[in-house]
């Protein structure tokens, strides 16, 4: 019995001092698991995107109200275009090629890099991007659907078909549209594809932009760095500044859906149209915004009047346009016939 009883007297001393060492080790454990919830929250999740909207506000930045359904959402986005975005020259589309503006988002996505799919009909000291090209045509003129057409070159006719025919089994109503069984396609499959078919669409809806105002009018201000006109330091300009008076109609540049209809103390009214594929364009300042957010609007409607709402130092319409989240110049995508 004094054995035992020593024993267990033992254990329990045993017990007593590591009791402190184990609960500082629970105690960093626990720290450290708080903060990795806590960073996952804030950058994975609507809840955290929510709050850096909030804090970015605050600070007086402009940032775009973000859609909690966006987190969740499987359809395709364009990737992250350069910096310098340069269009190269495209000799025009003849019958039963890809049309314009697909042609010439085609092959600046082709010059930056060929699908693996496209790599292998090069022939040895061809012209990749002639021979990609090429391909993309043939398959167009088998089957004319621009979307459909850029799937097949980038990932292949057996990969893209096997996609349409499980989301049909899944219910899907439309399974041959792209963003009904993109998320059918396998994950290698389903980024280049992502960076083809979406790349490409996205620089055919903006180049197929309208313009904004369609009466005469100057540009006030262009896009990039500029000291600005109320906080008077260097600060980047997210779009451009067309001077009209007060009222004057502006229209959508593209079909879309009223991503966002809102108002804030820097961009005043403003509205946000969602173009798909990672294409939006905002509309700032404006002194009416009737329609309501949700609505779906088609290219040349009239969406708002402008005005001289929020931090603006005259009447005008801050125009803006975003590709896969960054900002690029609107002159960029101004039609020819623009007033």
């Amino acid at each position: 019995m004094t054995l035992d009883r020593s024993v267990r007297d033992a254990l329990r001393a045993r017990d007593r001092k590591a009791g402190p060492a184990r609960i500082r080790r629970l105690g960093v454990l626990d720290l450290v698991l708080t903060f990795a919830i806590l960073a996952f929250v804030a950058t994975r999740t609507p809840v955290g995107s929510l709050v850096w909207y909030g804090v970015e506000r605050l600070r007086g930045h402009e940032r775009d109200l973000p859609t909690l359904t966006a987190f969740f959402d499987s359809g395709a986005v364009a990737p992250p275009l350069p910096t310098e975005l340069h269009l190269p020259p495209v000799a025009p589309a003849t019958p039963g090629q890809l049309p314009e503006p697909w042609r010439t988002g085609a092959v600046t996505l082709l010059t930056a890099e060929v699908p693996a799919a496209l790599g292998a009909v090069t022939p040895p000291g061809g012209d990749a991007v002639a021979a990609a090209l090429a391909v993309i045509d043939a398959e167009y003129a088998r089957e004319p659907d621009p979307a459909w057409t850029l799937e097949v070159a980038a990932v292949g006719r057996e990969v893209a078909e096997r996609a349409v025919e499980r989301a049909a089994a899944a219910g899907e109503a439309e399974p041959r549209r792209f963003a009904a069984h993109r998320r059918f396609l396998p994950p290698a499959a389903a980024r280049e594809a992502d960076r083809f078919v979406g790349g490409v669409t996205a620089l055919a809806t903006a180049l197929d932009f309208a313009w904004p105002l369609a009466v005469p009018h100057r540009l006030t201000s262009p896009f990039g760095e500029r000291l600005h006109p109320t906080l008077k330091v260097r600060k980047n300009h997210t779009g451009v500044d067309l001077g009209v008076p007060i009222g004057t109609p502006v229209l959508s540049a593209q079909a879309g859906r009223l991503a966002v209809v809102g108002e804030s103390g820097v961009s005043g009214k403003y509205v946000v149209v969602d173009h798909g594929f990672g294409v939006r364009t905002s509309y700032c300042h404006l002194s009416e915004t009737p329609l309501k957010q949700g609505g779906h609007v088609e290219r040349g409607d009239e969406i708002a009047k402008s005005g001289n709402t929020g931090r603006s130092t005259g009447p005008h319409l801050h125009y803006g346009v975003a590709i896969a989240g960054r900002w690029v110049d609107p002159e960029r995508f101004r039609p020819s016939a623009a007033p």
